[in-house]
């Protein structure tokens, strides 16, 4: 008898912890990040004790208070949120309200040259230099920003990045790039969700069309930020880093990846990365493609937005996040 005690306990435990309320409300603001010519905007999310009320961002809805103040007197682990190519700060917005929830200080940048609403870079070679130095540029003007500087622990920071901001977030985390074996592999592969569609590069998502690696590319020197303790990668883009090139990450990471693989092959992208991390991460596979990761889209996106809002039978995204949320909250407090 003792045992099935024990297995209801456990069930209570984590019906519990399901259920336990949310420590903060959620607070949200927008700031204006300076980087050389072209500032770009970044979204800010944040525990407050200001009662909460919904607005509408477009076609989104966003349950948290804008401009609330922040909680005094306390300091809270910061994450930055990557998005994907041709996303932006709302794409994970649910995400960013769930951790605001549990006591983290959330950044979203975006990543203006491969953001929605925003003309496309002039090259890929430019977005995947522009991304990382974005990212490390929204992270330090909240840490400066007067309404947060007393407020975030330098000390914990997370990243979680979602396809090219997977990319963005291995980087950072110290990941070094073989864009020279990335070019070659898409120079002799039909794979479009990891290589542009022409040689120009200016496809979606992989290095070049071409065995040629652009100037800016070889000069570029990777920034890295140590100050990043974990990393969550949703579908990385990840073509890019072989063994040698991950050898570096040495932070806890968790990685998900979907069960239909047709958009972002896994064998260069999720799968290399969860085996050549020096720790192997915990990895979780979702039902879905690889758009599940996006949050579940208003009626008037998923309208004219099916590739990215529509999902197969039987595949409930909105379950999906919110299972999701639990986890990369639990994640990251057992690692900030």
């Amino acid at each position: 008898m003792r045992w099935i005690a024990i297995v209801v306990l456990a069930i209570v435990w984590t019906c519990s912890a399901r259920a336990e309320p949310a420590a903060f409300n959620a607070g949200v603001m927008r700031l204006t990040v300076p980087d050389g010519a072209a500032p770009f905007e970044t979204v800010v999310f944040y525990p407050t004790r200001e009662r909460e009320v919904p607005w509408q961002a477009g076609p989104f809805t966003i349950e948290a208070t804008r401009d609330a103040l922040p909680v005094p007197d306390n300091r809270f682990p910061v994450v930055l949120i990557s998005h994907g190519r041709g996303g932006g700060p709302l794409s994970h917005r649910e995400l960013a309200t769930a951790l605001a929830h549990a006591g983290f200080i959330v950044v979203l940048p975006t990543h203006v040259g491969d953001a929605s609403g925003h003309p496309r870079a002039a090259s890929q070679a430019q977005i995947l230099i522009d991304r990382p130095r974005q990212a490390q540029a929204a992270l330090n003007a909240v840490l400066a920003d007067a309404r947060f500087s007393a407020r975030v622990d330098a000390g914990r920071m997370g990243l979680i990045g979602y396809s090219a901001g997977g990319y963005t977030a291995l980087i950072l985390a110290g990941a070094k790039p073989d864009f020279a074996g990335a070019s070659a592999y898409c120079a002799s592969h039909d794979d479009p969700g990891s290589c542009p569609s022409s040689a120009t590069g200016s496809g979606p998502h992989g290095a070049q069309g071409s065995a040629a690696v652009p100037a800016e590319l070889v000069a570029w020197q990777p920034p890295v930020d140590h100050r990043v303790k974990a990393l969550v990668l949703m579908d990385p883009l990840a073509m890019m880093f072989g063994a040698s090139g991950l050898s570096a990450v040495h932070v806890p990471a968790m990685l998900y990846r979907p069960q239909d693989d047709s958009y972002l092959g896994a064998a260069r992208n999720a799968l290399a990365v969860a085996a050549n991390l020096p720790g192997p991460p915990a990895v979780h596979v979702v039902p879905g493609n690889h758009f599940v990761f996006i949050d579940p889209c208003p009626p008037s996106v998923a309208a004219s937005a099916a590739l990215i809002c529509q999902d197969a039978p039987g595949i409930d995204r909105v379950e999906i996040h919110r299972q999701m949320d639990h986890e990369v909250v639990d994640f990251l407090r057992a690692h900030l």
